[in-house]
């Protein structure tokens, strides 16, 4: 009599069956085919997971691993090999006696995704393999703040079609795309309801932006910070950590909220607001209708402004060139950029004072240009935090610096793509 095992999927058991003489097939119930299915599926996300993660391994590492025996592992990697996703390679060293086993690792020419990104300073496009390699980006420094919606969704689909063309040309299968956008998003529906600071209100970004593009490509969105808390979660300063917050400096102040390793979003979607925090009641107007914003002192017009610089140079000398200077004269002890930075880490540190005691997170990561001048707006915040949270000491959170830097909402974005292939690998096929 003929039985399936682990490692053999319907099909196979099938075949089986019918060269088996004097078996008598009988089919599987539509419910039982699709369990064994979701279970094939799982664990093919099991061990995609493991090369992915941890390196390339023999599949007698992987069978040890995961639990699962060699034969089905050897199976799921077939499989795997036979989507593109793995490549076998060289001998694996294990400093024990035996013959060494070859090696699987993730396929360079398997699948790539594309973090796309609009800010008010700037377009990006990112493509990322399944490794975590970079294998093409570009950004074009504008102020879309003076250009249309039209326009910018234009030169961001120019941007994602050339990409494209790029990763097809090094032999890559790109699988979806994400936007991070710097606002509140209905990642459901891909949909941007408010972006005070670029001045966008209800745009159809994943829907318009499919109209313009040349290549149909599955498109998401989602708001830029907590693509680069994702980023930092997944292989940034976060790597090990499961509650924190990330607070990230652009033109305006965002926030990504990680809890039990999973992004906090809210009841609506829309938690992590933490640029719009007020800390005065009464204080300085902000873009968002509101007034005492923890932006309107910590964003990075203010602090230049602050420090003597002009803050429209943000727009007009290219992303990042502002932030250089500023930490150029902080470096050399200028008392109004040192000043600037010590108050906006001061207001910084008041708001995350307050997140500390609400969510006690097991560190505090600063991210975009607050990354950036870290040395500086650490010991400000620091102080602080060491003043405002309750418990002090042991309770305070340390503030850890972005590994990721301005990469890491489209790191972010690409990686939300190529996770759902760790998850269910059967949909690059």
């Amino acid at each position: 009599m003929v039985t399936p095992h682990d490692g053999a999927g319907p099909r196979a058991f099938a075949d089986a069956v019918a060269g088996a003489g004097s078996a008598t097939w009988t089919p599987k119930p539509a419910i039982e085919l699709a369990s064994q299915r979701a279970v094939r599926r799982h664990n093919l996300g099991l061990v995609l997971r493991q090369v992915v993660e941890r390196g390339p391994r023999s599949r007698a590492t992987i069978a040890l691993d995961t639990g699962l025996n060699k034969t089905t592992v050897s199976s799921l990697v077939g499989e795997l090999m036979e989507l593109g996703l793995l490549v076998e390679r060289g001998a694996e060293a294990r400093g024990t006696a035996g013959r060494p086993g070859l090696v699987v690792d993730v396929a360079r020419e398997g699948a790539v995704a594309l973090g796309l990104e609009v800010n008010v300073d700037y377009i990006a496009v990112q493509a990322t393999d399944l490794a975590g390699g970079s294998r093409y980006k570009a950004l074009e420094a504008a102020d879309n703040r003076r250009r249309s919606v039209e326009l910018v969704l234009d030169r961001l689909a120019g941007l994602a079609d050339d990409a494209l063309l790029e990763v097809r040309r090094q032999g890559l299968r790109p699988i979806g795309a994400t936007v991070a956008l710097p606002g509140l998003v209905d990642v459901n529906r891909g949909r941007l309801l408010a972006a005070p600071n670029l001045g966008w209100a209800d745009v159809d970004v994943v829907e318009r932006l499919c109209e313009r593009m040349q290549e149909p490509l599955s498109l998401s969105a989602d708001n830029e910070a907590n693509l680069a808390a994702l980023a930092e979660l997944w292989e940034g300063a976060a790597v090990g950590l499961t509650d924190f917050m990330f607070a990230s400096g652009q033109v305006g102040v965002g926030g990504g909220i990680v809890l039990g390793g999973e992004l906090f979003r809210g009841y609506r979607g829309f938690g992590g607001e933490f640029g719009h925090m007020t800390l005065e009641a009464e204080g300085l107007p902000c873009a968002c209708g509101s007034r005492g914003c923890l932006e309107t002192r910590s964003g990075l017009e203010p602090l230049l402004q602050a420090a003597g610089l002009d803050g429209q140079r943000i727009v007009t000398s290219g992303i990042g060139k502002p932030v250089a200077e500023l930490a150029t004269r902080a470096r050399a002890a200028d008392a109004a950029a040192l000043a600037a930075l010590a108050d906006c880490g001061r207001w910084l540190g008041v708001a995350l004072g307050t997140v500390a005691n609400l969510l006690s997170p097991q560190a505090i990561i600063l991210g975009g240009y607050f990354g950036s001048l870290a040395e500086w707006l650490t010991p400000a915040i620091d102080e602080q935090l060491m003043a405002r949270v309750l418990g002090g000491g042991e309770a305070v959170p340390p503030v850890l610096a972005s590994t990721l830097g301005p990469e890491a909402a489209v790191r972010g974005a690409a990686a939300t793509q190529l996770r759902r292939v760790l998850v269910d690998p059967t949909i690059v096929a």
